[in-house]
């Protein structure tokens, strides 16, 4: 469509190529590298995301479901995919019948959906999932090591790695996070025992590698720090944010003392002000929770948000923004001059955090990749 929403999403390409190159320098060489592209690439399109990453070298792009990973075989990407949590048993036959890699944690699984692929069907190429204290999903590590030990002894099965995932990679709970670290790698140094050929295992997120700068295991799985940002708000110079959400004001009010703004009048003027309308709400992705809270950008200065967010607008005060007019830029995610609004700080606002913020704009918002 030609003329699209005022109100949109802004991909920076570039910024993603760049951040690519730095997680792969802080990895380290011979680290493998999954991009994590679940959830619509937490908000910035799947598809252009993982074209992107295949073209830059990406050994892995991770989904979260069957359809996530359709969807991208759909669209040519021929990269290794992926599924990162366990699937039912006839799920699991599908996505092995497609080519896929998918993510066992139950030992018993193997043994049932091996008899449910076609004789002449792709081999079931699998990571095994190892809970190591986290205690959402994964084997324990005596049942993880048996399924190691018994690689081989079914046709058709490859074993790709052994994973997990860690709930604290920035160590804030020092104590748990040791633990959960130690307990992986132990179970890795038996596994590799058992192993000679060459099995990845994965232990680091975007957390851990920023902290580390290096890999504690030899794949690394990455979201966070490709779309520019570092788990738990830290700011970073080498990084480049990918994403901005961006609309234009529709139109402006001019308000006497005593005047409210929106449903339930949340907000009553107490001075001659200048109200504005953004054409974006919750029904966009834009939190309702940022009711009366927060700020946009408007020619480079702050306009505070006022009265309740509706499902298709919102209301900004511009009365410190005099030169302000119909149609100026809005910047709800960025950033113009010295003022910059990130996902961490949109979060803080809201009540949640970076990640529900990225991944949680809606479809009807228009992409638009540089």
């Amino acid at each position: 469509m030609k003329n699209s929403r005022p109100s949109f999403i802004e991909i920076d390409l570039g910024a993603l190529r760049n951040n690519i190159s730095v997680v792969k320098s802080w990895a380290g060489e011979g680290t493998r590298i999954m991009a994590v592209v679940k959830a619509d690439a937490y908000g910035h399109g799947a598809v252009k995301v993982s074209q992107v990453a295949e073209s830059e070298g990406v050994d892995f792009l991770g989904v979260a479901f069957l359809e996530e990973a359709c969807e991208l075989q759909d669209a040519g990407i021929r990269a290794p995919i992926v599924i990162l949590y366990p699937e039912d048993d006839d799920r699991s036959v599908e996505a092995a019948r497609r080519g896929f890699h998918i993510t066992v944690s139950e030992q018993a699984q193997l043994k049932r959906i091996g008899p449910g692929r076609d004789e002449n069907g792709l081999p079931i190429k699998y990571f095994v999932k190892v809970e190591s204290g986290m205690n959402r999903y994964g084997m324990h590590a005596d049942d993880a090591i048996a399924t190691v030990e018994e690689k081989g002894t079914r046709p058709g099965e490859e074993l790709i790695g052994v994973t997990t995932n860690l709930a604290d990679p920035l160590m804030g709970s020092a104590h748990l996070a040791a633990r959960q670290v130690e307990n992986f790698l132990q179970v890795m140094q038996t596994i590799k025992r058992l192993s000679q050929n060459g099995l990845f295992y994965s232990i680091d997120s975007s957390g851990s590698v920023w902290k580390n700068r290096h890999a504690n295991g030899t794949l690394v799985r990455i979201g966070h720090l490709l779309y520019g940002l570092v788990p738990g708000g830290i700011d970073s110079r080498e990084l480049k944010p990918v994403m901005s959400v961006k609309s234009r004001i529709a139109e402006i009010h001019n308000l006497r003392p005593g005047d409210g703004v929106g449903y339930g009048f949340s907000y009553v003027a107490s001075r001659q002000s200048r109200v504005a309308t953004v054409p974006m709400g919750y029904a966009d992705g834009y939190p309702w929770s940022l009711s009366n809270k927060g700020y946009v950008i408007v020619r480079g200065n702050r306009a505070p948000v006022v009265g309740r967010v509706c499902m298709d607008a919102f209301m900004i005060d511009l009365t410190e923004i005099p030169a302000s007019a119909s149609g100026d830029e809005v910047i709800i995610l960025g950033q113009n001059g010295r003022e910059k609004i990130d996902a961490h700080k949109l979060g803080q606002w809201a009540g949640s955090f970076s990640y529900e913020i990225l991944s949680g704009w809606g479809k009807r918002l228009p992409r638009i990749y540089k």
